[in-house]
This record gives C-alpha cells, structure tokens and sequence, in this order.
C-alpha cells in the first residue's frame, strides 16, 4: 500500500506539485491545525473540486481557510437562535387554547392534502407527504428513546401522550420544515401572519417559510459539521423564486441568488429582526462579518475574492446596515 506522507513531506508537494510557498515551522503548524484535505485541499477551490485557484502563498490559502472558520463562527449561534425562536413560536401558535400532544395535532392540524380534488396528483402528493412525515416522526422518537433521551424516555415511560414541545426537541430543522409543509394552508399563513412575513403577493399559499427553512437547511448543516461554507457549497442552488424576491422586497437588497455567503447574511439578518433582535447587535453582526470579509479581500488575489463573494458584497453589506436602521 502507498504510505502516507509526513507533513515535511506534504510542504514539498504542496511546494513541488502545486506551486504555492509553504515554509518554517509556523506555516508547518498551521497546516498541522486546518489538515491538509479538510482544510488545505478544501480551500484551494471555489464551489467545484474542478475550479482550482491559483493561488501563490500558503497564507493566501490559509485567509480563505480563517475566513470560512470566522464565518462559521458569526453564524453558528445565529442558526441555533433562529431554529430555536421558530420552533417555540410554532408551538405557542399550535397549542394555545388547544391541545398540545404531537398526535392530536397530526391528526388535526398536517392536513394540507384535504386542500386538494381528492384522487388528483396534488392530493396523493401531499398525502404522501404527511405519510412519509409520520414515519420520520417515528424513527426520530425510536432513536431518541433508544438512546436514552431523558425527555422522550419521560413520557413514555409515563405513559403520557408526546407533546409537541417535546418532539421539536429532537427533530432535525429539515424535518421541523417538512412539519410546517404539511400544516393546512390557512394555519401556514395565520403563522407567517404572526412572524410578520406574510406577503399577500409572494405568500398565497402559504409556504413562505417552509422555503426559508429548506434554505438555511443546508447552511445549517454545513455550519454544524464543520463543512466548508464560505463559497456556498452546500448550497442545493433549490430557491423559489417568490421567495427571493420577497426577501428582495423586505429588506431592499438586490440581486439576491445565493451564490454568495453574502445573501444568507441577508436572509438570517431579515429573520433576526422580525424575532425582534435589537438594532445594535444586528449591526454588530454585521460588523463583525464586514471586517472579515475586508480581511479576505486583503489578503487573496481580487478574482479569487470576486468569485467568492462576487462584485457587490461591499454594497450588499450597506443595504444591510441601511435595512436594520429603518423600521
């Protein structure tokens, strides 16, 4: 078998074979902390395995490499926070005044097929939907039960019905969307009513949000494993079209495609300030997020930085500031 290479030995081929200075026992150190294929190869690339930059220095390879770390680092509590808030505003939503265990409400509630001609496409595939929910809903209580999750073991072992708080607890966020898909029309728009992001132009059916979460599914995901992000990778590039240009419409930022870590600023920034987030953390956020992205600029060659962040991130980021001031 072919033997793996010491880090010395990774230097001279990233020094041999790919061009780039790699020197001392600090830029050794460093190589050592990213690893060279989660971290080095990685970040070599923009989107696609195939795009390799050009890049000259290690340290040009490591401010991509940072960057992406301290974005992850701005977005990770945000991402928590905005499930969170989500989550918990459903459920007062669901339960007030009615019943609150996770059956009732899958019953009574996750009826959006009902909505449909019965035996017509729509209505098999939304029925289908809810079905296929119900074995999600399953699985993920079997898993927690088997693993000793303290909160689903109490109430089986109790012999009480699951409520809905309880099982948000355990449901991933592209679950938690598949839920709110489900959910009958009237209930999705009374919701986004309340989150004050119903548009009766872009939000006629309902599924507004849903659509934001399957969005930020991803970014999620990548945020949590520690994958990389800054060029948007994860994106599964899936966007409604009213959604975006909603999102266009609330916070007077254009063109938004999600092509650049850019624009999900933009969309968790907007679901901050309709959870209430106060003016000066919001703009602390994006602070915080400017600087670096004034770093990255600094520091990489200007066609590596417009292909990650594209030509108008600076004005992007202005409208941000402009969008959290008002209202």
């Amino acid at each position: 078998m072919k033997k793996g290479k010491s880090t010395d030995g990774l230097m001279r081929h990233i020094r041999n074979s790919h061009g780039i200075d790699i020197n001392g026992t600090t830029e050794k150190q460093d190589l050592l902390n990213m690893g060279y294929y989660h971290g080095y190869k990685a970040s070599r690339y923009i989107k696609r395995s195939s795009n390799l930059q050009n890049y000259h220095t290690f340290q040009e390879v490591k401010a991509i490499y940072d960057f992406d770390i301290e974005v992850k680092t701005i977005f990770y509590p945000l991402l928590m926070r905005i499930e969170t808030s989500l989550k918990n505003r459903l459920i007062d939503f669901l339960v007030k005044n009615n019943e609150s265990d996770l059956e009732s409400i899958y019953q009574k509630k996750l009826n959006d097929y009902e909505a449909k001609s019965v035996g017509s496409k729509d209505f098999k595939k939304y029925l289908n939907k809810k079905l296929e929910l119900r074995n999600k809903i399953d699985s993920t209580i079997a898993y927690n039960y088997s693993k000793a999750h303290p909160c689903i073991q109490h109430f089986f072992h109790s012999s009480k019905p699951l409520p809905l708080w309880a099982y948000f607890e355990v449901t991933t966020m592209g679950e938690f969307g598949n839920f709110i898909s489900c959910m009958d029309v009237s209930y999705r728009i009374q919701f986004t009513e309340i989150l004050n992001m119903h548009h009766t132009g872009f939000n006629q059916n309902g599924r507004m949000l849903e659509n934001i979460i399957f969005s930020l599914t991803g970014l999620r995901n990548a945020t949590m494993h520690n994958s990389m992000i800054f060029d948007c990778r994860f994106n599964n590039r899936n966007f409604s079209s009213q959604f975006i240009r909603f999102l266009e419409s609330a916070t007077g930022i254009k063109p938004i495609d999600f092509e650049s870590i850019v624009d999900f600023l933009v969309l968790l920034i907007f679901l901050m300030k309709i959870q209430y987030t106060t003016k000066t953390e919001l703009k602390r956020i994006v602070s915080n997020f400017d600087k670096k992205r004034e770093h990255l600029y600094l520091s990489i060659p200007m066609h590596a930085y417009s292909e990650i962040l594209g030509t108008d991130a600076r004005r992007k980021i202005a409208g941000l500031q402009t969008y959290i001031a008002i209202g």
